[in-house]
């Protein structure tokens, strides 16, 4: 079902770049730091029948991908009566043998009803994690599970540069992805936000 009120957001995007001996300075900045992820940006908004639906980040409905009974659950689960608007990144094709089905996710854009323009990253996590803590199963590096097909997200505040060149041990593991924990959430962060950077692994097949 699409609804008349149904307004696509543009997911905030990692536009600067930055080399490996500028970790430290990040780090010592205050930034958080996540393992990036090698799939598809996917925004999943969930309306008031709690039947979720995703676009990718071109405001395009994913062509080759939709939620299914298990990868839904969590999200026709959700408290209140008004929309929620949720970041992921869809691991579902780009790795041979990696993740399928999968929605990691990193942020909240949209907390029943409340469009969080204006609100740090900080404050929007906090949200993502406890609207999803209590059904978190296991916890990998990298992520907590909810299900095979919901990840959370792990927040780093240090040790960037070990993380980096030690534990991107996934097939599917991109980079880092940096965030200022005081950044806000704008209308134009979908064209890059300020408060985000991004290191990838020098690898050709990857890319942001």
């Amino acid at each position: 079902m699409e609804y008349t009120e149904f307004a696509y957001i543009a997911p905030p995007r990692a536009e600067a770049k930055i080399p490996f001996g500028m970790l430290a300075l990040y780090e010592d900045g205050g930034w958080l730091a996540q393992i990036k992820k090698n799939g598809t940006n996917s925004v999943v908004f969930v309306p008031p029948d709690r039947v979720p639906y995703a676009y990718n980040r071109h405001g395009e409905r994913h062509k080759a991908w939709e939620f299914d009974e298990k990868s839904a659950d969590f999200f026709t689960r959700l408290p209140g009566k008004n929309w929620w608007v949720f970041n992921a990144e869809l691991l579902h094709s780009k790795v041979t043998g990696g993740p399928r089905n999968t929605n990691y996710l990193h942020d909240v854009l949209v907390h029943d009803g409340t469009y969080l323009l204006g609100r740090s990253y900080a404050e929007r996590y906090e949200l993502l994690y406890k609207t999803f803590r209590r059904y978190v199963k296991s916890e990998e590096y990298a992520y907590r599970v909810l299900n095979e097909e919901t990840w959370l997200a792990t927040c780093f505040t240090r040790d960037f540069k070990k993380i980096f060149k030690e534990k991107l041990s996934d097939e599917e593991d991109e980079g880092l992805v940096l965030k200022n924990p005081s950044g806000l959430l704008s209308t134009t962060d979908g064209k890059g936000a300020p408060w985000m950077a991004k290191i990838r692994k020098p690898q050709k097949n990857f890319g942001f």
